[in-house]
């Protein structure tokens, strides 16, 4: 019997994800992904089902620690104001990474084909970030940092003040990948930004 391991589950998952990428989903077989791994397909599907499995376990890798790190700016201590601008320079460097960039104009591309597709990123990609963003928010109200009702709500107003048009211009490719020092001045003017409406 063979013995599974995590490395070579995560060679497969990073053999698709550059295929899906530089192919798009439908242009991918599971035989394909095998050879791009150098394994087997029997092997393959020792770990992986489908394709629609693969690219699951793609999408969450993609963001793996990445939106663990938003809920962890919180310190009770800190001004919701610290608090904000934390919290949006690191939903910032998630968003406008060249391999989520490549992964939403994928998504784009493939969704009216592939509905599915697009639930199972929406799931574990924009909507886990909204979640960690609206924690976030919660742990504001609670402590009395910030005023609202809904966290939830806040959560997308504050992606919505800080990566929208970051997120646009970098889909199009209008924009380049900012540097940290660009990053910092996005996240603490749209922290500036949501505060005149929450407080």
């Amino acid at each position: 019997m063979r013995v599974k391991t995590v490395e070579q589950r995560n060679e497969f998952i990073d053999a698709a994800g550059h295929l899906f990428i530089q192919q798009g989903y439908a242009a991918v077989t599971m035989e394909a992904i095998a050879a791009e791994a150098g394994k087997s397909k029997v092997t393959l599907y020792n770990y992986f089902s489908s394709k629609e499995e693969l690219f699951e376990a793609f999408v969450v890798q993609a963001g793996a620690g990445a939106v663990e790190e938003l809920t962890k700016v919180y310190v009770e201590e800190d001004s919701a104001r610290d608090i904000l601008q934390r919290l949006g320079l690191a939903l910032l460097r998630l968003v406008s990474r060249p391999d989520v960039i490549a992964l939403d104009q994928l998504i784009i591309g493939e969704a009216k084909r592939y509905p599915e597709l697009a639930r199972i990123f929406f799931k574990n990609g924009p909507k886990r970030t909204v979640d960690a963003l609206a924690e976030v928010m919660a742990l504001c109200m609670e402590s009395g940092k910030i005023t609202a009702s809904d966290a939830q709500l806040a959560a997308l107003h504050f992606k919505g003040i800080c990566a929208g048009d970051l997120i646009e211009n970098l889909m199009w490719g209008t924009a380049n990948v900012p540097t940290t020092r660009e990053l910092q001045r996005i996240s603490k003017d749209a922290a500036n930004a949501f505060l005149n409406g929450y407080r």
